[in-house]
Formats: C-alpha cells, structure tokens, sequence
C-alpha cells in the first residue's frame, strides 16, 4: 500500500519556562485507503498532532512526508499550495460562510486551485450531491441543521478530491443520532476509496474505525493496526506534555 501521511520521531516544543512538549517522538504511517480514529482526552497532544498532519505547524524536530514529500524542504508557499492540494479539513464548528449558499461554500474550497468559476460550482454541487444535500444547494448555512451543515462541510473537504481528509470532532457539536449519520457518511466515503484520519476524544466513535491511535501525554501510547485483531498491542513512550 501507498504511504499518504508519515511521521518520523516529530516532536514539537513550544518556547516557555519550562518549555513545553506537546509532541515527544510520534512515528505514525497512514496508508492509501484506510480510516483512522486518533483519540485521547483533552490535553493529550491531539489538537497539535492534528495541526502537524494538517501541515498548519511545523515539528520542532522529525519529519512529515505527504505521499512521500518531505514537508520540511518546502516554502511557506509551497506548503500551502499543497495543503490545498492534497489535504481536506472538517471541523467540530463547521467553519462555513452564513451569507453564502451551500453550493458557494462548497465551491471555495476549489479557489486556490485555478479553477473556473463554473467548474468550480459544477464540482461543488456534484460533492454535495454525493452527501445527500443535492436539494439543498442553494440554502444558506442558517437554514440548515447541524447534521446538514456539517455534510456542506464535508463536501467542502472532498471537493478537490484530496489524498486526506482531517476530521477534527466531527461529530463533536452533534445530537447522537445526527453524528451516527455523519460518522456513517464518512464510513461511505472510506469506502469509495478516501483515506481519512478522525481526531477524536469519544472512544466510541473510535471503536466504530478500523484502526485506532491513542495519544496521551504527547506521545502514542496504544496503536492499533489494520485489524480488529491488532487492537490490543501496546507501545509506551517516554516523554509528556500537556497541550
């Protein structure tokens, strides 16, 4: 299988007295194809892990490859261009534009792409579309329930068609019933082929992924592979933050 996302001995220390560190040595490798629930309690080190992949902090030490580029070596610029490129975001808050329809909300996530306006909107509709919102094209974000809105964010991440997709709570702001319903549209589109990463502090919606990751104290203290059967297997990391 094709490597996605890679992470060698990251670590990130922020400046203080003393400093702290809120990564210590993650090694994490996140195949083509595969759904992953990264989960721990608040302060454990997720939120930074999730800024690391998502290519929105730099490690202080080690490397994030993104289908084998070496991120380190590239520009701001460049950085940019390929988080626009090749990784798709959901937030716990959404993070949509009330005064613009679905459709246009979809669609800017094509505007660093070069795309034409009308393709933009043709890409945007077949996306939502593809999360049962294909009604729902011109409404605006105050006229949809949380469940919706955060399907027009989900379109938004896999309008482009990125080799990942972040999930950070996606569920997080959600009744039960409405964030089982988002949490199968992401089984879905796993299945369809998208490789996805959730971050989460809910253990159940985690049991629910193929694969789980466990960070505590800024390390990964429990990983489990591919397989069910795997999910047991255990390795500590010396180290500890709480960030």
């Amino acid at each position: 299988m094709t490597a996605v996302l890679t992470l060698e001995d990251v670590h990130r220390i922020y400046p203080g007295s003393p400093p702290v560190k809120a990564l210590v040595g993650v090694d994490l490798t996140v195949e083509a194809g595969q759904m992953v629930a990264v989960v721990g309690p608040s302060g454990s080190g997720k939120s930074t892990l999730l800024n690391i992949m998502g290519t929105l902090d730099r490690p202080t030490e080690g490397r994030l490859l993104i289908e084998g580029t070496d991120t380190s070596k590239l520009s701001d610029r460049r950085l940019s261009g390929l988080r626009s490129k090749r990784l798709g975001f959901v937030f716990q808050s959404f993070h949509l534009i009330e005064t613009l329809t679905a459709l246009d909300n979809v669609a800017t996530g094509l505007l660093y792409r070069g795309t034409s306006g009308r393709q933009r909107r043709a890409m945007a509709q077949a996306a939502l579309e593809k999360v049962g919102l294909g009604d729902r094209l011109h409404t605006r974000p105050t006229k949809l329930s949380g469940g919706q809105r955060q399907r027009v964010a989900i379109a938004r991440a896999i309008v482009a068609e990125p080799s990942l997709i972040l999930a950070d709570e996606p569920t997080g702001n959600l009744d039960t019933a409405t964030g089982d319903g988002i949490v199968a549209l992401l089984e879905q589109l796993n299945a369809d082929g998208a490789t996805i990463v959730v971050i989460t502090h809910d253990p159940d919606l985690a049991a629910r992924l193929p694969r789980q990751i466990e960070v505590r104290d800024g390390a990964i203290r429990t990983r489990a592979g591919e397989h069910r059967a795997l999910e047991n297997e255990h390795r500590t990391v010396e180290g500890g933050a709480d960030r």
